[in-house]
């Protein structure tokens, strides 16, 4: 037998020996050949890909083509169902468009359901409607700035730049039974937020002619303000075009603030104080004069009609009235417009919760009621009286909700629940009785404290505390559900305990409790991911919570 036969012999015969006698338990042995990382476990399945599809309905002329980025397109003879053939990843965005409409009869065909992100399944509900009849859709469009840069959509498509108000249509019709849905794909290129109002619905006999675009300029925030419980101050910054802070100086509060909030439109900020030698709200006036710097003066300390433990202090919209969350109560007070004093006032049983979700058109106020339910308060739009015994959504065992977030055209509610993992809700909220009605829920981090949802009213930010990080999601402008940004969660400071997005959009914060510091993220205005967080020290030790003001 030749040499090598014979030695390849041997190594058969003994490399089972070899093994056997290291491969067992105890110290001290050795393996033959060193297994690879995973020991015998099979290399990982391809992660799986889904399918887009749907059905589409009224066709009668011929010549329908579909589109899906990245996909060959479909064509379609009749009704029924359809499919792309291209499969897409989980995380995945997609968008089916119209690329051809039937003729022989001539037809408008609409993409209902056209767009979203895949997540766990095939996508099924996409939903073309075609008609003989079709609508245009129009949008008025006020407060642009001459910059210009909006671009707005129908159905996830059909652009339509805007470089000045007016009143503008889209290029494609909407067939009679479909569905319009006007969004705003890209912001001005100024520091203007745009956001689109009466924007959904369905195409009758009438052109649409009722959604709006109001544009704002909010300016750029110049002052951030934090709570801090550690050392009982209130902290003041001066804010840099870039977001950075730079610390003005700490002011005492005499207790233990838990939130700080601003006045809409006057120099005020209030600090909520739960003990401490203040059990109440402290309010301050935003001295101005030395700009860029500023300062806090005029310093009031109000325990009437607040309770002994005050959580939590809202200013309404119209700037003219405080709901403050303490004692398991809603107290309802009245804000002077020369002082900033909160006086006067009501309470009613609720709010045992540590926020409180104001809407932003005045109409309604969500707390959480023992522990066990959502409630929502209808508002009396002089007095700011709640007028009617709260509707209220009951809320899963043992739920924990820590903060309510409204979106700004105050058609959705989210509260944030659990520990770990926690788990964010979705809501919509009705137009004439703040009734909220469950949409769905995402999971977040551990125990999501605080949550914020960016001017333009596209994602949601919450603050996970014991996990160190930022959730982000994507909100649908049509049925408020809520999809994870890609690259999240995004990694915070130690304990953050609040969120806060500034009015341009542009720049998101974290106060970290544990770590005494304060993230500053950028935010992407197309995608809402954020930044890699930079680590801003806070001058007060243990901030709870972080505010911006003009």
């Amino acid at each position: 037998m030749p040499l090598v036969s014979r030695l390849r012999l041997a190594l058969f015969v003994l490399l089972p020996l070899a093994l056997a006698s290291c491969g067992g338990g105890g110290g001290g042995g050795f393996s033959f050949f060193p297994l690879p990382p995973g020991g015998n476990n099979p290399p990982p399945a391809a992660d799986a890909k889904y399918t887009v599809g749907g059905s589409v309905s009224g066709l009668l002329g011929s010549g329908l083509v579909l589109q899906l980025a990245g996909s060959a397109d479909v064509a379609v003879a009749a009704d029924g169902a359809f499919v792309f053939s291209e499969k897409l990843a989980k995380g995945t965005s997609y968008a089916v468009s119209v690329k051809q409409q039937p003729s022989t009869p001539s037809q408008t065909c609409t993409v209902n359901n056209a767009s979203g992100t895949i997540s766990d399944a095939d996508v099924a509900n996409v939903a073309v409607i075609c008609a003989t009849t079709g609508q245009k859709v129009s949008v008025a469009v006020t407060g642009l700035d001459a910059a210009g840069g909006l671009v707005l959509q129908n159905n996830a498509g059909d652009d339509l730049a805007v470089s000045a108000d007016g009143t503008f249509d889209f290029a494609t019709p909407v067939a009679v039974g479909a569905d319009y849905g006007v969004t705003v794909k890209t912001q001005p290129t100024a520091l203007q937020v745009c956001i689109a109002k009466q924007a959904f619905g369905t195409v009758t006999t009438a052109p649409i002619a009722a959604v709006t675009i109001a544009c704002t300029t909010p300016g750029a925030d110049r002052f951030a303000f934090t709570a801090d419980e550690g050392t009982r101050t209130v902290s003041m910054y001066t804010v840099g075009s870039d977001g950075s802070l730079t610390n003005v100086g700490s002011f005492p509060t005499d207790g233990t603030p838990q939130h700080v909030t601003t006045h809409p439109s006057k120099p005020y900020i209030y600090a909520s104080n739960i003990s401490g030698t203040t059990r109440g709200v402290i309010q301050y006036t935003i001295d101005t004069t030395t700009v860029p710097t500023g300062t806090l003066t005029q310093k009031r300390d109000i325990t009437a009609g607040v309770g002994a433990t005050p959580y939590f202090t809202g200013i309404a919209p119209n700037g003219q009235h405080a709901y403050v969350i303490g004692d398991g109560m809603l107290h309802r007070l009245d804000v002077d417009a020369n002082t900033g004093d909160l006086t006067g006032g009501t309470a009613v049983a609720g709010g045992t919760s540590r926020k409180i979700g104001l809407d932003p058109q005045g109409r309604f106020a969500f707390v959480v009621i023992n522990g066990t339910s959502l409630a929502t308060f209808r508002l009396d739009p002089a007095t700011g009286e709640p007028i009617s015994p709260p509707a209220s959504v009951v809320l899963p065992s043992n739920s924990g909700l820590t903060d309510i977030a409204i979106e700004p055209t105050g058609r959705f509610a989210y509260a944030n629940v659990g520990n770990n993992p926690g788990t964010l809700l979705a809501y919509s909220i009705d137009a004439t009785t703040g009734a909220l009605t469950p949409i769905g829920s995402v999971p977040a981090g551990d125990t999501p404290f605080g949550m914020a949802i960016d001017p333009s009213g596209r994602f949601l930010y919450a603050a996970n505390r014991n996990s160190n990080n930022v959730s982000a999601y994507s909100i649908d402008p049509r049925t408020g559900a809520l999809t994870a940004v890609p690259g999240q969660p995004f990694a915070a400071g130690s304990v953050p305990n609040s969120v806060t997005v500034d009015r341009t959009g542009r720049f998101a914060y974290t106060a970290n409790q544990f770590s005494n510091t304060i993230t500053l993220f950028t935010i992407d205005r197309t995608t809402g991911s954020l930044g890699t967080g930079v680590s801003l020290p806070s001058t007060g030790g243990g901030p709870q919570f972080l505010v911006l003001a003009k």
